[in-house]
């Protein structure tokens, strides 16, 4: 292991949203010699929610992809123990929200949020909390995050890669830009379904292993692209997948053709995609990642594994996963920073 807890005597800084609230603590002292490998992009689908979503048939098919038990704070904690992994950011999938009219999903995002926040708190050793939410209904999502940033501590929020057909552009999501600015945390960008391609209601299955990828690509295209990114100065965005993975394979494309696109940006695009990072959830595909570290950079990398979306109870994302990084022609203290030192940085911890 990277790292030994002890009895904490600090805590995480406080955050006042309305009330000043107790944040619980953390103290991470690691072994000499050793890094810490945090794992970024982990999710978490929590019994109290999947009772609320039992009854959909769309569920139902996402399920087929992990095993109930990876729920259970112990059981992951056995998993990361065998592969050195020190901690993992817990996140609600936002794909489980799709379908849903904004009470409904609002109400599983409360649900999501507040049963990963009291494990959390009961482990903050292993795991960190990131808040989701849904962005149909703006003003929610805005309580919302300040709820679960206030009440838990939540270091980080998920949000899907469109809302209902509409980019992440959209002018209407400005007042919750505004909220993750003020909070300064990072906003995790997770794909979904755009309901308008034909592919969705023929297989959705095949939809989601190819257009997810090419969603989250348009989405941080429309970030940049807009003046989104522009507009916020210190929003900073984590992307699943690489960044979806079109990033770093068609870099040069988007360098050439941006010339074109760019007329209404006052500013470089580079500096709009300095605040963009993206995991390692690449699903243990190894040539992937130099691909991805030409574009990110070390310094713009974080490890992260996609469990439990694996098979093996989640297992083979873990260790394949970690496999590749590990194996990077980079040097050690890159790698370091990529499997751990980064997360820390962007967390805050």
């Amino acid at each position: 292991m990277g790292w030994t807890p002890e009895r904490p005597s600090l805590a995480f800084p406080r955050r006042s949203v309305g009330t000043i609230v107790e944040c619980f603590p953390l103290v991470l002292t690691k072994k000499e010699g050793l890094q810490m490998i945090i794992d970024f992009s982990s999710h978490i689908i929590l019994r109290e929610a999947e009772e609320k979503l039992s009854s959909r048939k769309d569920f139902l098919l996402i399920k087929k992809n992990f095993e109930t038990e990876t729920s259970d704070p112990e059981k992951r904690i056995a998993q990361m123990k065998k592969y050195g992994i020190d901690m993992q950011v817990l996140t609600q999938s936002t794909p489980v929200l799709e379908g849903l009219d904004a009470a409904d999903a609002a109400d599983i995002c409360r649900i999501s949020n507040d049963a990963i926040g009291a494990i959390c708190r009961s482990y903050p050793e292993r795991f960190i909390p990131f808040a989701v939410v849904t962005l149909q209904d703006v003003g929610a999502a805005v309580k919302e995050l300040e709820r679960a940033v206030g009440e838990w501590d939540c270091r980080g929020v998920t949000i899907g890669t469109n809302s209902e057909n509409l980019g992440l552009d959209n002018p209407r999501f400005y007042p919750f830009y505004e909220a993750v600015e003020r909070h300064d945390i990072p906003l995790f960008l997770h794909p979904m379904i755009w309901h308008s391609y034909e592919l969705v209601e023929e297989d959705p299955a095949v939809m989601r292993l190819f257009g997810w990828p090419f969603d989250t690509t348009q989405a941080i295209l429309r970030l940049v692209l807009s003046g989104t990114m522009e507009r916020f100065e210190r929003l900073t965005i984590v992307t699943h997948h690489l960044g979806g993975g079109m990033f770093p394979f068609y870099s040069n494309r988007f360098n050439v053709k941006f010339s074109n696109l760019k007329k209404n940006l006052k500013k470089p695009v580079e500096q709009s995609f300095s605040r963009i990072y993206g995991d390692t959830a690449v699903d243990g595909t190894a040539a992937a990642l130099p691909c991805g570290h030409a574009f990110f950079g070390t310094e713009r990398m974080l490890f992260g594994t996609d469990y439990p979306f694996s098979p093996e109870q989640g297992e083979l994302y873990l260790r394949e996963n970690l496999r590749i990084v590990k194996e990077m022609n980079l040097p050690q203290e890159e790698k370091d920073k990529i499997l751990g030192g980064n997360a820390k940085r962007l967390l805050k911890l």
